[in-house]
């Protein structure tokens, strides 16, 4: 069954002094209407909208609505097989044909990225912004926009061109939800160590929130789009500062997120950076006549040799333990009594993938699960439960490159350096479980 939903137009509001955008959702499920506001943090992105096209303005507020559709509708309740959802979308847009043009690329990319189903209507529609300057500080000419997310990729891909570009001042984009505002705390204390340091080569668009408001049904936590809504509020700054590039850093093992089992393809394994998401949004913008292209610089590189050669090693070793990776921080219930206070779970795979990337490092993170102490027959134990087997599995080459088919690799031509990024992860992986496992777990890989 189809779940039907309208966006309706934008309505901008100031209040209280913050200006604000709102985009109404609405639909009907099992019998009953359900409303939801999507609330966009307008007062740094105000004046961007002057300077970029209606198309380009519409791509970010589509981003901003795909956001809140995906946390306003839960998944088990209203999917059709378990996970994945099947929606039917009005959405208000200002140039119909040329969003109709793109709209088999558009629903194709959506499905890929979040799991679910999509069909999309474009409505006619019209509206307006108040005109307002540009701020002094976003003035200058910038080199490229990168997305500044609080994790330590992000970080390193921000250390990276601040150390090797001096001449090149860069935009970092960066957005929260403040029902989840941690992140944006973790933005902050980076910036405030990298500003004495870098502070005249970049400038940051203070974090926006885009969070999903007045609900009226239970919401989904699961998140898959939240890097399509970075694109396409980098998209609406590159655009308007006539910038070419945006960059999204992600080490390449999250990014193809090899499933760990085959149970765990497609739906079950986020792909928020992978490869074919970033290819089919380039020719949606292509498509769009966008002139701006987007790319992770580290698409063949694990987490461990990110860290490894990160152009500026006292600022990462210095900034490692401020940065944050973990994907269930919000889980602290689940987590070993006394270590409550941790700021990562330790178990999730980006956190894995973390402390495999650090173990050279004197890492002052704080964990708040043993690896050892895990029960990996319950629910918090069965990532890592996943991971052992993936890791005492053997695999060939040729088995690793049929998966990566399956999982959505369309590049062939990348095929074997995609295929190689497997292999070297696996080894980081085996080589976190050796140093830092015990006798069981070494045995669980094969060690």
């Amino acid at each position: 069954m189809k779940t039907k939903i309208k966006v309706h137009a934008p309505v901008f509001e100031v209040q209280k002094m913050n200006k604000k955008v709102k985009l109404e959702l609405s639909t009907f499920l099992l019998g009953e209407s359900h409303t939801a506001e999507v609330e966009i943090d307008f007062n740094n992105l105000l004046p961007f909208f002057d300077l970029t096209s209606n198309d380009v303005a519409d791509f970010f507020l589509f981003t901003a609505s795909i956001y809140g559709i995906d946390r306003f509708i839960e998944r088990r309740r209203n999917s059709v097989d378990g996970w994945s959802r099947d929606f039917q979308i009005e959405f208000p847009v200002r140039n119909v044909s040329i969003w109709n043009s793109a709209n088999a690329q558009i629903e194709k990319m959506l499905s890929f990225l979040t799991g679910d189903y999509w069909s999309i209507n474009f409505n006619q529609a019209e509206y307006s912004f108040p005109s307002e300057p540009l701020k002094k500080e976003f003035s200058s000419n910038f080199s490229q926009v990168n997305l500044f997310s609080g994790g330590l990729d992000s970080l390193i891909g921000a250390l990276d061109h601040l150390k090797s570009k001096p001449s090149e001042k860069i935009m970092l984009v960066s957005h929260y939800d403040r029902k989840m505002a941690k992140p944006r705390k973790d933005q902050s204390d980076l910036l405030n160590i990298i500003n004495p340091i870098y502070g005249d080569q970049y400038v940051q668009i203070p974090s926006i929130n885009v969070s999903l408001e007045k609900s009226t049904n239970k919401t989904e936590t699961t998140l898959r789009s939240r890097s399509l809504l970075f694109s396409g509020m980098a998209l609406l700054i590159a655009q308007s500062k006539n910038v070419s590039n945006i960059v999204v850093p992600e080490n390449g093992s999250v990014s193809l997120n090899f499933p760990l089992s085959p149970s765990r393809r497609s739906a079950c394994s986020t792909r928020t950076t992978h490869p074919t998401v970033l290819s089919l949004l380039s020719e949606i913008w292509i498509a769009f006549g966008f002139n701006t292209t987007i790319n992770n610089p580290y698409e063949f590189k694990t987490k461990g040799k990110m860290v490894a050669k990160c152009k500026d090693q006292p600022s990462l070793i210095k900034m490692l333990k401020v940065s944050n990776s973990c994907g269930k921080r919000g889980h602290r219930a689940h987590w070993d009594s006394g270590s409550k206070s941790a700021s990562h779970c330790g178990i999730c795979m980006p956190c894995v993938y973390r402390r495999a990337a650090v173990i050279n490092l004197n890492d002052d993170t704080t964990y708040g699960n043993n690896l050892n102490n895990l029960n990996f027959k319950k629910k918090k134990g069965q990532d890592m439960g996943a991971m052992l087997n993936f890791l005492k599995k053997p695999l060939t080459l040729k088995e690793i490159r049929n998966e990566l088919i399956v999982n959505g690799i369309k590049d062939l031509s990348k095929l074997e350096k995609y295929a190689n990024l497997v292999v070297q992860t696996r080894l980081e992986l085996k080589q976190y479980i050796n140093k830092f496992g015990n006798t069981e777990l070494k045995k669980k890989v094969g060690l």
